[in-house]
Parts: C-alpha cells; sequence; structure tokens
C-alpha cells in the first residue's frame, strides 16, 4: 500500500518506509523459514542471520530515515540516506560473520532470538542503528510537537498536527517491537513476542498510513 502511494506520488519518506516495511516481511518470512527447515541446519543459520539483520539491525534506522524525510531538506535527506546505506552494509557483513549459539538457536521457536549471536562488531551497529532510528522518529515527533505549539500550521508540505500523530503512532510501535523480547522475558512467556510484535506493527502502520494522507485542499 505505501509503495503504491510512493509510485504514485513519489514522495521519498514513503519510498524509505516502504523499504522498512519490506525489510520487516522478509525477516519474518525468513524466521519462519528457518523454523521449517531446522534452526540449526545449515539453511536454517543463514535464514537466522538474514531475519537479524534485516529485522533486529537494519530496519528500525530506516523507519527512522522516513521520518526525517518527512519533515528535512532533499539534500539533507540524500546526506542521510547515503551515510545510512553504507551503515547498513557494514552491519550486514558483521551479523552474517558473528559467531551464533547453537544450543540457543536450536530453543529459538517463539523466541526474538537474544542472546543467540555471540557478542561482537555486529552487537555496537544494532545499538548504533536502532537508536539513530527511535532518535529520528522521536525527535521529529517532538519538533512537529513543538512546532504545533507554536502554531506553525504546516511542515514540509503537511499539516503539523498529522505529523505529530502520525510520529507519535510510529514511535510507539517502533518501541513495542523493540521492546517485544524483554517484555516477553520480564512476564515469562516467550510465546508473546509475536503478539507483542504484532501489536507494534498495527500501531506503526497506522503512523505511516496517517503520515500519508493527502491533505485536504
Amino acid at each position: 500500500m505505501i509503495l503504491r502511494q510512493y509510485i504514485g506520488r513519489r514522495r521519498n519518506y514513503q519510498l524509505y518506509w516502504s523499504i522498512a516495511l519490506c525489510m520487516a516481511f522478509i525477516a519474518t518470512l525468513a524466521y519462519m523459514v528457518m523454523l521449517l527447515t531446522g534452526p540449526t541446519s545449515g539453511p536454517g543459520v543463514y535464514f537466522f542471520r538474514l531475519y537479524y539483520a534485516l529485522g533486529g539491525t537494519i530496519m528500525p534506522s530506516w523507519l527512522g530515515l522516513g521520518s526525517i524525510a518527512l519533515v528535512s531538506k532533499p539534500r539533507f535527506t540524500r546526506v542521510c540516506v547515503g551515510f545510512l546505506m553504507l551503515l547498513s552494509v557494514i552491519s550486514a557483513i558483521f551479523v552474517l560473520d558473528a559467531t551464533v549459539d547453537m544450543h540457543r538457536l536450536a530453543h529459538i521457536a517463539g523466541t526474538p532470538g537474544t542472546g543467540t549471536l555471540l557478542p561482537g562488531p555486529w552487537l555496537v551497529m544494532t545499538i548504533v542503528l536502532n537508536t539513530l532510528g527511535v532518535v529520528a522518529v522521536a525527535g521529529v515527533a517532538l519538533l512537529s510537537g513543538w512546532k504545533l505549539l507554536r502554531k506553525q500550521a504546516s511542515m514540509g508540505g503537511n499539516r503539523t498536527s498529522t505529523i505529530l500523530w502520525a510520529n507519535v503512532f510510529i514511535f510507539i510501535g517502533a518501541i513495542l517491537n523493540a521492546a517485544a523480547g524483554t517484555l516477553a522475558r520480564v512476564l515469562g512467556l516467550d510465546n508473546i513476542f509475536w503478539l507483542i510484535m504484532a501489536l507494534g506493527w498495527i500501531i506503526l502502520f497506522l503512523g505511516v498510513i496517517l503520515a500519508s494522507r493527502r491533505p485536504r485542499t
């Protein structure tokens, strides 16, 4: 849906959100294929790495890029795109090269896979990219809220109130997705991980839809 909107309207933030949503979709498919082929099998390990690289490491930062593109000038956005592409490639290489704890991987079904990769450079990049994504989404929400208080009606051609609420939804959804594993462990029910993720994505997608609405003439 968002990709179709981008094709029709050519708004860059819709493209970056489409990329992030596709990453999440591919990561979820990789997780399912990993379980079907056996987590500790050769293909299973590969699909686990793919799931973790796209879903756990790279995707959140592209959500943040969409928020930045929503309110920033094209030149600044292009700089961010180039920088993020470089970090994404480096992160993917680190995840693909990381050492896997095969015992944890064997019991991954229904869990986020936290602790399955042994600590290494991938962990630093994951923290950096996730932090950048959350800061970008939260920063745009705060900026739009501040401008709304100052009675600035629009930002980047969109209504300030629309940007504010869109990014609030995206922020809450992103936080739920990031915290899904922790919440599951705290509650002692690993099998609710995907339920929390589903809730997070529904809320996040509502924000994306809200931001993509055409302003009334």
